[in-house]
């Protein structure tokens, strides 16, 4: 009985920081799935940024080149002309 006795009284340390640390291990899993979560969700937020900012270049440089496209008369030039005169 005293040998049973002394094996209780005797316990893995290996063992028991596995089951001590449990709960921190979970922690620091759940914390390491969120940070990717969020970097993933920054990813996509980029990539969104930069597909609407290569729209809006897109679109600028159309009106760019319709504007120069554009023929103008001489009527034209001259109606600008008094408008801006007048501001």
């Amino acid at each position: 009985m005293a040998k049973k006795e002394e094996k209780e009284k005797k316990f893995d340390v290996d063992k028991e920081m596995e089951r001590l640390s449990r709960s921190t291990n979970v922690k620091i899993m759940k914390s390491e799935n969120s940070f990717e979560n969020r970097l993933n969700q920054l990813d996509k937020d980029i990539e969104n940024a930069i597909s609407s900012k290569e729209k809006l270049f897109d679109e600028t440089k159309d009106l760019t080149s319709k504007h120069i496209m554009t023929d103008y008369t001489d009527n034209a030039l001259e109606r600008y002309r008094n408008q801006l005169k007048k501001i």
